[in-house]
């Protein structure tokens, strides 16, 4: 197992496993204050991380999945904290019969992965990449690189949350006409934007973005057939999660011809494989799972991570609980009554 422990290793210090080292300093130093840390490489193993979190009292997750066996290998797990706006990494059903509770950090990075999402939509649009491909290899050719006008163009957003509308003012701002799905559930209105039906979403949206979090709803939204909806010649920008894409079928549409381009910051299987067509594909952007990464959104995320175990260890409730059931488990079994640290 490869880790590193900091903060002292007194017993009656709860112990806190992070699952990678790109936890900003401000909250590895919050927790190192009343906890010991075990600090994992990125992406561990799962049996490395089930080793891990033996003997945890909170796991601090960015990178990685926390499946039901690193779950079930701490039986004195109180909090999963995640480290974004999703629990999709997180065995949720186990963590709740567990009496794990799970949180995340809420909108804390909306303003970093709205303003990276339109990054990547204007360098989708007018072909960036290229022309500085192109310009590092000697070349001074203008006429490849003729490319799409935002203004007067319809933007298709599935998704209209804290990301969602922040995305929506900015297209407004660059003369954009805006709309969004129209899904069953109450959802915000934001001024400016029409709320239309899918089918109209797809079929007349000349950029597609998505900002849905994953669930077992959403998981495979945009399939083959909503891809095969698409209005000819749109661009796909995909700032939430791989899983929300049938990604076979949308590279069969980018080899086609049959959509414009893709900027694709997130993959059904991070990291994306070396042999992935998507690394060879002309018309399509691809970044690392960035989005929400500026020095600011990783304070904020990271601190509000941090403060969410600190909470839970405390005997406070942290904010964003994704599974409050687990409070019930724990008054049934009787667990968890005692906090670890001084609140």
């Amino acid at each position: 197992m490869t880790a590193q422990a900091s903060g002292g290793a007194a017993p009656h210090r709860p112990l806190v496993v992070l699952s990678d080292p790109s936890i900003h300093p401000d909250a590895v130093a919050l927790l190192a204050r009343d906890c010991t840390l075990r600090i994992l490489d990125a992406y561990s193993p799962e049996d490395v991380f089930a080793q891990a979190a033996s003997g945890a009292s909170a796991i601090l997750a960015r990178l990685g999945t926390v499946t039901r066996r690193v779950i079930q290998a701490a039986p004195g797990l109180r909090i999963v904290a995640r480290h974004g706006v999703g629990v999709d990494a997180v065995d949720l059903a186990a963590a709740t019969a567990q009496g794990v509770v799970v949180t995340s950090t809420g909108s804390a990075n909306a303003a970093a992965v709205a303003e990276y999402t339109f990054a990547l939509l204007l360098a989708l649009a007018r072909k960036l990449p290229q022309a500085d491909h192109a310009m590092r290899g000697g070349a001074w050719s203008r006429e490849p690189l003729v490319g799409l006008e935002l203004e007067g163009r319809v933007l298709g957003i599935l998704g209209l949350g804290a990301i969602g509308e922040r995305v929506a003012r900015q297209a407004l701002g660059f003369g954009m006409r805006v709309q969004a799905w129209r899904s069953g559930r109450a959802q915000r209105q934001v001024a400016g934007v029409a709320m239309v039906e899918l089918p109209d979403l797809l079929a007349t949206s000349d950029v597609l973005t998505l900002h849905l979090r994953l669930s077992a709803e959403t998981a495979g939204c945009l399939d083959a057939a909503a891809i095969a909806a698409l209005k000819p010649g749109a661009l796909l920008v995909n700032t939430a999660r791989g899983e929300l894409v049938d990604e076979p079928a949308l590279i069969r549409a980018l080899a086609a011809g049959r959509l414009g381009g893709a900027a694709l910051d997130t993959f059904a299987e991070e990291p994306l494989p070396g042999d992935s067509p998507l690394r060879r594909m002309h018309n399509v952007l691809l970044s690392p799972h960035v989005a929400g990464q500026t020095e600011a959104a990783v304070r904020r995320v990271g601190l509000a991570a941090a403060q969410a175990v600190l909470d839970e260890l405390s005997g406070r409730r942290p904010a964003n609980v994704h599974n409050a059931a687990a409070y019930a488990v724990r008054r049934e079994r009787g667990l968890f009554a005692a906090p670890l640290i001084a609140g």
